[in-house]
């Protein structure tokens, strides 16, 4: 019953507008985009709903697209929103949540009177590997990657388009614009007059919660191969007494965030955890990961976004793979990846990165540091997609 009384019934129809913001967890990411755009906001998530259109009109286009469309397999969900956009007669539908199955969905009913725009928010290859690998597992009916439908991609750079073809993603357009994140995070220093101290860190660990992972791929020792990432860098912290940060990845106090602590706590001694502890950054909001990330000379995981984003920025990463699948590979082969090592192996190969200069380290990588990421000072992300945004209005 609370979720009821939460929710408000509006007895008119949507506004008209020519933008449609899919799904507030969009927000954030394109903040900047929108700041001079007027737009609808259209939530698509149970938490985050808090009222509903339910007109006479709507009630009637509602009823008649559940005639056309229930046979077609839609649920209720995606008939409403299917109305609510009709009614809104919008020019353009962006969305940030690139993987969203809803937007995938209802961009397959209506791309040839929509402009569907989804901006790529993070990195999605080991997203794709997963899934098929649970397809073939039979842990998941279908293979989700079949389920992709994206007009326009805006993404990270050529690594995104090259996946997207390896495993069947539905995608018509690609458009290579960099990093959103990087730009928002660019983009919000200068506003507030904020400098970075570079070499504040030496190593910068990035959290990769594996939290019922094993469960989750059917496999053994997947989360053991995260929690060996920790302990190894720990390790080559203590020894050497660098200056260590670890980047947290969720915000205090969320159902995510005690996952992430629950993880760490299951495989980390007492002693590591508390050392994870005091050198941890505080995740205060969307940009809280970046300041450790961009203030450290190497930054070290697995798979995770944020290597990729230094990595385009010509900085120094490793990427260490302690996995027996292919699922989390690196993309990039050479001195900025090593899979399957013994500790002494890893701690030679940080030294060696520590000791190159960054042009020795950038001509001992397999393919050029923009081929995950572009980046580019003078064609900012952000300026990219208003222009595509105001073409199609």
């Amino acid at each position: 019953m609370k979720i009821f009384k939460k929710i408000k019934f509006r007895f008119i129809n949507p506004p008209v507008k020519k933008i449609i913001l899919f799904d507030g967890e969009s927000s954030n990411d394109l903040q900047y985009v929108l700041d001079e755009f007027d737009f609808f906001l259209l939530e698509i998530r149970k938490k985050r709903i808090f009222e509903i259109y339910f007109s006479v009109n709507v009630l009637i286009k509602f009823l008649l697209n559940y005639f056309v469309l229930f046979f077609k397999n839609r649920n209720i969900h995606t008939i409403y929103l299917y109305t609510i956009i009709n009614l809104i007669k919008p020019k353009v539908i962006i969305t940030s949540i690139c993987n969203s199955g809803k937007f995938h969905e209802l961009a397959k009913l209506l791309d040839k009177k929509v402009f569907f725009l989804a901006v790529q928010n993070a990195s999605r290859s080991s997203d794709f590997r997963r899934d098929l690998h649970r397809f073939k597992k039979r842990i998941t009916i279908n293979n989700i990657n079949k389920d992709y439908y994206i007009p326009n991609f805006f993404c990270y750079g050529q690594s995104e388009i090259d996946d997207c073809k390896e495993f069947g993603i539905e995608v018509h357009n690609f458009y290579k614009t960099g990093s959103i994140r990087i730009a928002n995070f660019f983009r919000y220093l200068r506003i507030n007059k904020i400098e970075l101290k570079k070499n504040k860190y030496d190593i910068c660990l990035i959290s990769e919660n594996a939290y019922d992972l094993n469960s989750k791929l059917g496999e053994d020792g997947e989360e053991e191969g995260f929690a060996n990432v920790v302990k190894f860098v720990i390790r080559y912290a203590k020894e050497t007494n660098i200056k260590f940060i670890f980047a947290r990845k969720r915000k205090n106090f969320t159902n995510l965030a005690n996952d992430e602590m629950s993880f760490f706590k299951k495989y980390l001694s007492e002693t590591e955890i508390n050392y994870l502890k005091s050198n941890m950054n505080e995740k205060i909001n969307e940009h809280s990961s970046y300041f450790p990330l961009f203030q450290s000379k190497i930054a070290i995981g697995t798979q995770s976004t944020l290597l990729k984003d230094k990595l385009s920025c010509r900085e120094k990463i490793l990427s260490l793979n302690l996995q027996k699948t292919n699922i989390y590979d690196f993309p990039i082969s050479g001195v900025c990846s090593i899979k399957n090592c013994s500790y002494e192996e890893f701690k030679e190969r940080v030294n060696v990165i520590f000791s190159m200069s960054d042009k020795e380290y950038f001509s001992n990588i397999s393919k050029n540091f923009d081929y995950l990421i572009e980046f580019s000072k003078d064609e900012n992300v952000i300026d990219k997609i208003k222009n595509s945004i105001n073409e199609n209005l």
